[in-house]
């Protein structure tokens, strides 16, 4: 992986051997503005947001092992970052699964593919900072369940969600069942999966499953907006809310508060008060 300058004062890093967990640190700690450029994926970091691209556009960034692989890398070697907003390269989002890979997997191969997406999803799921999707087009299949996974989606005006599946004889299987009933309902969760049917942004809005429809050009501006105003709380709280959201118990909740009145961040919140 060599690096070179850009005319932008950021640093780009090509990629020209294996991503470690370590390189990818070590490379972009070294400024606060930068972009890593792998093979499938896009990574650019602007102080403690991060856009992530999938960069598959001939493919419509359909996910394939040597991309799951790249986004399980980059997910798991973030330190600094407060937000991630994951988007797709050109008119895709993400269009699924690549069903040229899938085609040539045997029984076996098939159930750990299934279990690297779903490995992936739980860490944009469960990762400490805030992961946002930026739907701009496809978010079909295993795109649309990585969006589900995200805390939000901000979706374009001419995205189109859908889990086909049925229409592959198969069903979904990054996680896509589980979190799509949990957030629209086994009833839509039953047709939109058994039908195959897409559905526009403004039908994803209306079912709860995108939190916001913008148009095309502006937005990523609207996701690093949310980003910027969530940034501007507490860290340490927002991590906790995140996880309380997510594991739905008031044990823990209780837990999470207690911990977070220990933090210095509170304590200074809570001193402009006095």
């Amino acid at each position: 992986m060599n690096s070179r300058g850009e005319g932008d004062g950021s640093a780009v890093l090509e990629y020209g051997g294996p991503l470690t967990h370590k390189n990818l640190i070590d490379k972009t700690a070294k400024n606060l503005d930068s972009v890593v450029e792998m093979k499938n994926l896009k990574f650019k970091k602007l102080d403690n947001i991060a856009v992530l691209t999938v960069n598959r556009p001939q493919a419509l960034n359909a996910l394939n092992l040597e991309t799951l692989e790249e986004l399980r890398n980059c997910l798991t070697s973030q330190q600094d970052i407060r937000a991630l907003i994951l988007t797709g390269a050109e008119k895709s989002f993400i269009a699924g699964a690549d069903i040229k890979e899938m085609q040539a997997m045997n029984p076996q191969q098939i159930i750990e593919f299934c279990q690297r997406g779903q490995d992936i999803a739980n860490l944009f799921e469960t990762s400490p900072f805030v992961t946002i999707a930026a739907v701009n087009g496809y978010a079909l299949g295993g795109g649309l369940e990585m969006a589900l996974a995200c805390d939000f989606i901000y979706a374009s005006q001419k995205a189109k969600l859908g889990l086909p599946e049925v229409s592959l004889g198969v069903i979904p299987g990054f996680g896509g069942i589980q979190r799509l009933a949990r957030e629209a309902g086994t009833r839509r969760a039953k047709e939109m999966i058994m039908s195959g049917q897409h559905i526009s942004a403004y039908e994803a809005l209306m079912y709860g499953i995108v939190n916001k429809v913008c148009e095309p050009e502006s937005l990523l501006q609207e996701c690093e907006k949310i980003a910027k105003t969530i940034m501007g709380h507490s860290y340490e709280a927002i991590k906790r809310a995140k996880k309380a959201i997510n594991e739905g118990c008031f044990e823990l909740e209780t837990q999470l508060f207690a911990e977070c009145f220990g933090t210095k961040e509170r304590e200074e919140a809570m001193s402009k008060w006095r």
